[in-house]
């Protein structure tokens, strides 16, 4: 038995406004002559566009979530700044069906001193 699953995901061209700001971030890395290759980033890219435009959720949520390991770990080597912003920007725009967002909850407790994000001036 098939069955259809409507899913809300989100505003569309999300997928194209972060492949977007990946190329942007590649493009802030080498002007500032930093070491990296974004290319791994822009082949999940592609390859989350082409699972999210056949309306292969599963596969989306999956390649989106590997996208997440990449930038956790710094793959190829990017600028920590690039990787940061685009992990935040990640959480702007990827619809929350589409990747496990606990993920930047768990991220952000990790990597923020929040007593000193809050209270030293």
């Amino acid at each position: 038995m098939n069955t259809l699953v409507a899913m809300y995901t989100g505003s569309e061209g999300w997928e194209q406004q972060l492949a977007g700001f990946v190329l942007v971030q590649k493009g802030v890395a080498s002007a500032n002559s930093e070491a990296g290759s974004f290319d791994p980033y822009v082949g999940q890219i592609l390859l989350v566009r082409s699972l999210y435009d056949r309306g292969d959720w599963n596969g989306t949520y999956l390649a989106m979530n590997r996208f997440m390991d990449m930038l956790e770990v710094r793959e190829g080597g990017i600028p920590a700044m690039s990787a940061d912003a685009t992990w935040n920007y990640c959480y702007e725009v990827t619809p929350p069906a589409l990747h496990d967002v606990k993920r930047h909850k768990q991220w952000w407790d990790k990597t923020v001193n929040w007593e000193k994000f809050f209270w030293e001036e």
